[in-house]
Order: C-alpha cells, then sequence, then structure tokens
C-alpha cells in the first residue's frame, strides 16, 4: 500500500515576509496525512481551499476531509471520530478545519453542485487513497 499518492507539483516554501504567501511544505502536509492515516485508517483524504490551491497565508487554515468506510450513527458518533484526529494532529501547529464522511455519505454528496463535498473533489487534491 503507498501511503502517500500526491497528486500536485511538490509545494514550494515561500519566505513570509516578502510576499504573505505561506505555502504549507509537501513534508508538513505528508506528515499530518500520516498522521491521521495511523489513526483511523481513512479511505481517502483530500485537501482544498487555499492550501489546495497554493495560495495560503499566514492566515489560513488547512482544509482536510477525510473519508472513512464505516458509517455514523448511534454505535459510531462523528464527534468522537473528528476528536481522535484532532489529537492525532495536536503536534501540528497549524490551523485546521476537518471534514470527516463516511463513504455512503461521500458518494451520495460528490456529485452535488453545491455541497463541500461536492467542492472539495473538484477544487482539493486527493492526497491518500487506499488501495
Amino acid at each position: 500500500m503507498k501511503i502517500f499518492e500526491l497528486m500536485w507539483d511538490r509545494y514550494d516554501e515561500y519566505d513570509r515576509k516578502e510576499t504573505n504567501v505561506v505555502s504549507l511544505s509537501q513534508q508538513l502536509i505528508e506528515e499530518m496525512v500520516q498522521a491521521i492515516v495511523e489513526e483511523v485508517g481513512p479511505r481517502r483524504i483530500y485537501i482544498f481551499g487555499s492550501c489546495a490551491r497554493r495560495s495560503d497565508t499566514a492566515d489560513s487554515d488547512v482544509d482536510f476531509l477525510i473519508v472513512e468506510d464505516q458509517r455514523f450513527g448511534p454505535d459510531r458518533n462523528r464527534w468522537s471520530e473528528l476528536k481522535r484526529i484532532r489529537k492525532a494532529l495536536k503536534p501540528f501547529r497549524v490551523p485546521k478545519d476537518i471534514l470527516v464522511y463516511s463513504r455512503d455519505e461521500f458518494e451520495k454528496w460528490e456529485g452535488s453542485i453545491n455541497h463541500v463535498v461536492a467542492h472539495a473533489v473538484r477544487e482539493g487534491k486527493l492526497l491518500y487513497e487506499r488501495r
């Protein structure tokens, strides 16, 4: 199993003082993805928003969409899953916005015009996919 299937050109480091653009390094993103994979074993991980566009600034957060196989319901709480993921990412001192969906939810919304899942698929980057 390949852990990372990064589907964009190598991230460049930018100097905060000169451009105010602070694209996170590819290595940092890979380490964050690795932490998520080790904690929850997702089916897919997308990055979207300004980091995916490489237009992030010092005020930007990292937007992750995580797709898991299991459904959420009375026996499996989405909030608890988010807490597990946040705990795994705690060592990374960057602002994060994390969305987690079941595979069924993802498949339901990925073709939508205005759902965040569809937006992440269209405009984001697939960072990880379990085979």
